[in-house]
């Protein structure tokens, strides 16, 4: 019978572990209830003009899809341009200036859903 046992819980390891390991690198290490957060902040401030999920379109036509938006501009750099004047270079941008944490949020959860 410990032997059954043993057999189920390494199976459901090495489950786990392929699960982790089909991930991006990068998601695996980004914090899931950032990107959570991020996600609502973009669906309640962004969604109107630019695809926030894997799989939606952007309404607006000048307004990149997030899953996209590494192939425009680094990630890393995002979060200054966002506290910055990006809200003010775009005639188009929702009345919104997030905080510092909320630019992370953001930032994280459209880490986890590029192409």
């Amino acid at each position: 019978m410990q032997t059954r046992q043993t057999g189920r819980t390494t199976a459901l390891a090495v489950a786990l572990l392929a699960m982790v390991a089909a991930m991006p690198a990068a998601a695996q290490s980004l914090d899931p209830e950032s990107a959570f957060r991020g996600r609502r902040l973009a669906e309640t401030n962004c969604a109107p003009c630019h695809a926030v999920a894997q799989i939606d379109e952007s309404d607006h036509p000048d307004a990149p899809p997030f899953r996209h938006m590494a192939n425009r501009r680094t990630l890393e750099t995002l979060p200054a341009d966002m506290l910055g004047d990006l809200f003010l270079r775009h005639a188009v941008m929702p009345q919104f200036e997030p905080d510092m944490r909320q630019v992370n949020d953001i930032v994280t959860y459209m880490r986890t859903i590029q192409e």
